[in-house]
């Protein structure tokens, strides 16, 4: 296997396990299967819908974490390398450069770029828990990953 740094890992996957404190469920973790991109500043970013359950969880708290491993180790996917990100969402600025990014990363997205009430999340990473591999864990800064 070829060991990749964690900034190619992020770049090279496309999904991540989205986690927020659920609202509905108070005192519980809601995750779900979610899209992201890399923006040109280097930063992490989710486009979800306001009705979605994680947009209601992020409005009452911002703190999330985005899961990302790599699919197509299915068979065994605790043998390869997966990141925890943990990061403060908050709501984009930019959302027409944000669209181009998302279009190119994901081209079938057309359509749902285009219906009312979904906004891009930009991802402020506070701290990054690295598995590289068995026996390989630790805990990286914000800074250190530096998309």
């Amino acid at each position: 296997m070829t060991t990749i740094s964690p900034r190619q890992f992020i770049n090279t996957q496309r999904y991540g396990v989205l986690s927020t404190f659920s609202v509905a469920e108070a005192g519980y973790p809601f995750g779900s299967i979610a899209p992201y991109i890399v923006t040109d500043k280097g930063e992490l970013a989710i486009f979800i819908s306001h009705l979605a359950e994680h947009t209601h969880n992020i409005q009452v708290n911002p703190k999330i974490s985005l899961t990302i491993f790599d699919p197509k180790d299915a068979a065994n996917p605790t043998a390869g390398m997966r990141l925890t990100c943990l990061a403060v969402a908050i709501p984009a600025q930019d959302q027409i450069s944000l669209r181009e990014t998302y279009l190119n990363k994901f081209p079938d997205s057309e359509m749902i770029l285009s219906l009312p009430g979904f906004h891009f999340y930009l991802l402020k990473l506070v701290k990054i828990h690295l598995v590289a591999g068995f026996g390989q864990v630790r805990w990286l800064e914000a800074e250190q990953l530096s998309l």
